[in-house]
């Protein structure tokens, strides 16, 4: 029986190649996202002070298919080449990021490098999927928690009940073959009561990463617009603004607050994983202020911090193949922890899918 209506779970770089491809070769696919937005860990937050890219925070690329995507994305006005002055003290490979590709650049100083091979989304990280969306359907703000499969390989997917309107589970459809395309652990809840065959998601090493974006009121006076490994409770700094990017906010005023992310390194995130927004938040400012006080850089007045906190973040321990599948193909679990943790890999992971029927 050929396979004829997809559901894909997940709305990342990885569910949504699937998808795409899927649908360009004639099937009926429905995507299914838990949040309101697109992109997964491909993240951007509009506030009063600007838009801040708060996770992953730039693409590079290896395989020819992957370099390709970025050149028609760039061409479709949604990514552009990222050519950041970064610091580092150790002068080590830039790997703080939520995409931990390594880099080349070029040094421009002491310590410090313009890196030539990054990408990120345009005008904000989340754009990178626009070339993704091919047409087909995206319901929003579903979480699916079951599949249930049915005597004629079909299977059927439910959501939890949202009280106190919803008592029993939601249906979503019956599909012909599911994708899951969300963190390993997610997927381990969804995929292991199903089949021996997905019970090495389990062996999957996941690590949180929490993101702190702060506005100061002025231009931080710095020659350069990342920094990394320069204190042990953080990996990454990245100045949020660029020259070459309108605002996707007009209404804030980013030609005046200077906005960067902070991205928590591994262990520091592990340490405080369950700690509130706001005591994280705290405790990051007072690091960035201790670094920029090391470098004697006097840091503006702070108009703005919060905190988000990414759960699976990093892949630490990757699956090591680009997907894995039971029931004949009809069910397939795929994202960047399967092949580690780059924005490459993600998108290669969703697009051998569609032919494993």
């Amino acid at each position: 029986m050929p396979l004829k209506k997809i559901a894909v779970v997940g709305a990342g770089i990885a569910g949504l190649n699937a998808a795409r491809i899927l649908y360009q070769a004639g099937f009926e696919v429905q995507v299914f996202e838990t949040s309101r937005g697109l992109g997964g860990r491909l993240a951007a937050r509009r506030t009063d002070f600007g838009v801040f890219n708060h996770g992953a925070q730039f693409a590079t690329a290896r395989h020819p298919d992957f370099i390709k995507y970025l050149d028609d994305a760039i061409r479709h006005g949604s990514a552009e080449l990222w050519s950041p002055a970064c610091y580092n003290p150790n002068m080590a490979p830039i790997s703080g990021s939520l995409d931990s590709s390594s880099t080349t650049g070029r040094a421009t100083g002491t310590n410090t490098t313009v890196n030539t091979n990054w990408f990120r989304g345009f005008p904000a990280m989340n754009k990178l999927v626009a070339p993704l969306l091919a047409g087909f359907a995206i319901r929003h703000n579903i979480r699916i928690a079951r599949i249930a499969p049915l005597g004629n390989n079909r299977f059927e997917l439910f959501s939890p009940p949202v009280p106190p309107q919803q008592t029993s589970a939601v249906s979503h459809g019956v599909f012909d073959g599911v994708i899951v395309a969300i963190p390993a652990p997610q997927s381990a809840e969804i995929l292991m009561p199903l089949s021996a065959r997905f019970d090495v998601i389990d062996d999957v090493k996941m690590a949180p990463c929490w993101a702190v974006m702060m506005a100061f009121e002025n231009r931080i006076s710095t020659d350069f617009d990342v920094l990394t490994d320069t204190h042990p409770a953080i990996s990454w700094m990245a100045r949020n603004a660029a020259p070459t990017a309108p605002d996707p906010a007009p209404q804030a005023k980013s030609g005046v607050y200077d906005r960067w992310t902070i991205h928590t390194s591994p262990q520091w995130s592990q340490d405080h994983v369950d700690e509130t927004a706001d005591n994280v938040g705290l405790q990051i400012e007072n690091h960035v202020r201790s670094v920029f006080a090391g470098m004697n850089i006097a840091l503006p007045a702070v108009a703005m911090r919060d905190a988000h906190r990414w759960r699976f973040a990093r892949t630490i321990e990757p699956l090591g193949q680009s997907h894995i599948s039971a029931f004949d193909g009809r069910i397939a679990a795929a994202g960047d922890w399967c092949m580690g943790a780059r924005i490459e890999a993600a998108y290669e992971s969703g697009s051998p899918l569609p032919t494993q029927s």
